[in-house]
């Protein structure tokens, strides 16, 4: 048998009771913990919703549902990771892989066309805009959604390579081996490229991430559907 709205509703403060604050970590605890209540309660109609939830609470052992937690935030990696390859299916896919390339054409040519120190800024300096807009974004949906685990997954993939890339001094060496090596232009201006590209597709994963589990948390929010159907 299906769970009423009310039982839904039950079910969340419950969960979150137990420690777990991430809406969409919650989501996932939810929905196992409903299809185990359904069965049990599909099984033998006499067994109230209450007790097939302690029943179930019980199944996991004196840590009750904390048990779940590594399983659970496994799978939702797997569902951002699964999204950041459909972002890269996307970005290679017609006709946007041809956007791609033009893209990736002109920053060619930039590299050529405009002084080697004043493209790194300016580069930079668009990346560093973007990097501070996307924290200012993440921090006003974690006012709205407390600690979404997929903000603190997406972020991993925005702030730690921007971070180890510029503190390694990234464009200062690609800088200081085209001053060395000027007759293998081409190879530095590839990398500067392909450099910039990366960048501009781990802020498209990032949106498609959050994105894609602030529409599920809506969905769940609203009551419409609750996991069940297939990603």
């Amino acid at each position: 048998m299906k769970l009423s709205k009310q039982q839904l509703e039950h079910l969340r403060p419950f969960i979150r009771q137990q420690g777990f604050t991430a809406v969409d970590l919650q989501m996932e605890i939810i929905d196992h913990v409903a299809c185990s209540i359904e069965e049990k309660m599909g099984e033998d109609p006499a067994v109230t919703f209450e007790e097939a939830l302690q029943q179930t609470h019980a199944e996991f052992g004196v840590f009750g549902f904390r048990t779940l937690k590594e399983a659970m935030t496994n799978s939702l990696r797997k569902k951002y990771f699964r999204q950041m390859s459909l972002e890269l299916k996307q970005w290679l896919s017609f006709p946007t892989v041809l956007a791609v390339g033009g893209l990736a054409l002109v920053l060619y040519q930039l590299f050529f066309l405009i002084t080697t120190p004043w493209l790194y800024v300016i580069t930079g300096s668009v990346h560093f805009a973007f990097s501070i807009g996307t924290f200012v974004y993440t921090w006003w949906l974690k006012r709205r959604y407390r600690r979404l685990m997929a903000m603190q997954f997406a972020t991993q993939f925005v702030y730690l390579p921007t971070y180890l890339f510029y503190i390694g001094g990234g464009w200062s060496a690609i800088s200081n081996q085209f001053t060395l090596y000027p007759e293998e232009a081409w190879i530095y201006a590839c990398l500067f490229a392909c450099v910039t590209l990366f960048f501009a597709f781990l802020f498209a994963a990032y949106f498609r991430i959050t994105s894609y589990a602030i529409q599920r948390c809506r969905e769940f929010e609203r009551h419409d559907v609750l996991l069940r159907r297939p990603d």
